[in-house]
């Protein structure tokens, strides 16, 4: 008699934002063939109700969704108690000199992921990223830990 293949019991829940539909779409793809239960929102707005219904591991979050901006969300996230702790991704393909100035300042983003990535770099920030949740449970969230730039 044939096994069925196991599915990881432990998946991590991912929330993606991004108001880019191919982009939103391929990289759900991408995270769920790496194990991930990836989740989507388009907007700021969409994205607090999703994070406070379903509680993700991990939010990616874009720095340009139209009208709103990245750090905006990421404010309110930090201060919603029920959300505040889950570490954030910000995604951009677009820093420019202010937005790096606000790289360098402490911010409600954990690392910065600048577009164009690969599944391995993606992957590899919200491995990071909880590991670092999990290595400092008991204590605030970490802020801005790593940058993460491609060469």
């Amino acid at each position: 008699m044939l096994k069925e293949p196991e599915m990881p019991f432990d998946r991590r829940i991912v929330l993606l934002i991004d108001d880019d539909e191919e982009f939103l779409s391929e990289l759900q793809e991408s995270l769920a063939l790496s194990g991930y239960i990836p989740v989507t929102a388009s907007n700021g707005h969409d994205a607090l109700k999703a994070a406070r219904k379903i509680r993700p591991d991990v939010i990616l979050l874009d720095l340009k969704l139209g009208a709103e901006n990245g750090f905006t969300v990421a404010g309110r996230i930090r201060c919603d108690p029920a959300i505040a702790r889950t570490p954030i991704i910000m995604m951009s393909g677009h820093f420019n000199e202010v937005d790096h100035s606000k790289l360098l300042a402490p911010s409600a983003v954990n690392i910065y992921l600048e577009k164009p990535f690969g599944q391995k770099d993606v992957v590899f920030s919200i491995q990071t990223v909880l590991a670092d949740k999990a290595d400092k449970a008991e204590t605030p969230v970490n802020i801005m830990k790593h940058l993460l730039r491609r060469v």
